[in-house]
């Protein structure tokens, strides 16, 4: 409970600043760079966490290693959350202020899943097809999953609509053992 308050707390003052700067989609961006950061190398995080590391010295460390990975906004955000300690609900602030930048853009994520690579073209088409039928704008991400076997997958807000092969397949064959 305590931590769900922390997390408010931080996740209002971050979207506040974000706000107030007038350049939301920027610090989106930055955001998800040190969300990629954190989350890509298991190391990193248990150098953050560690107590036994001063901050100052984690703040030299960081400032040498990730001086052309993240941007002063991501640096600052760390930087308050291993000072407060409270680096263990950065991914959690992340995620609510990118909702909460996503909410106040209005445009809806639309995550597609496909076996290949779409090309800019596909993509382009695509996304202006989805935003005619939603009458909404979009913002889409393109992901490869080779375990989908062919077929594409939609993943929009909390809706998934998935035409994959490899979904079908488990359906068949669920409806094969039940008879």
């Amino acid at each position: 409970m305590k931590n769900n308050r922390e997390v408010k707390k931080y996740t209002g003052a971050v979207f506040a600043v974000a706000e107030k700067s007038g350049r939301l989609s920027e610090v989106s961006q930055h955001l998800n760079t040190l969300l990629k950061v954190y989350k890509a190398s298991p190391e990193l995080r248990l150098f953050l966490q560690s107590q036994r590391i001063p901050f100052e010295n984690k703040s030299n460390i960081l400032q040498v290693v990730l001086k052309d990975v993240l941007s002063e906004f991501g640096f600052e955000l760390l930087f308050r959350l291993l000072n407060d300690g409270r680096i263990q609900i950065l991914e959690e602030i992340i995620k609510r202020v990118q909702f909460l930048i996503d909410s106040k853009s209005g445009a809806l994520k639309v995550k597609v899943s496909t076996t290949s690579p779409l090309n800019d073209n596909e993509l382009n088409d695509l996304a202006l097809g989805i935003e005619k039928q939603l009458e909404k704008k979009i913002e889409m991400e393109a992901v490869v999953d080779p375990d989908i076997l062919g077929g594409v997958k939609f993943r929009i807000g909390n809706t998934i609509i998935d035409g994959s092969i490899a979904t079908r397949l488990q359906k068949l064959g669920n409806s094969l053992y039940l008879k």
